[in-house]
């Protein structure tokens, strides 16, 4: 039993060296480039800037909060 996707990667490789061929015969050439050199990214500071610090938003109070608050300024 043979897989199809081994057939099928039999069939490209087989267009690819065509294609291959095909290039070098009409007067293509290859050029190698040099390797890209990815450069390092700067290292992190020890301080957080307290301006670029996230602010946590306060909870909305409950119906419960709500109602005790509302109590406590009624109370006299």
């Amino acid at each position: 039993m043979t897989d199809n996707y081994i057939l099928t990667g039999a069939e490209r490789q087989a267009e690819l060296e065509v294609a291959k061929a095909a290039f070098f015969a009409s007067g293509g050439r290859v050029v190698e480039l040099e390797t890209y050199r990815a450069a390092p990214l700067p290292p992190r500071g020890n301080r957080v800037d307290p301006e670029t610090v996230l602010v946590r938003k306060r909870r909305q109070p409950r119906s419960t909060d709500r109602s005790q608050l509302r109590r406590s300024m009624e109370a006299p």
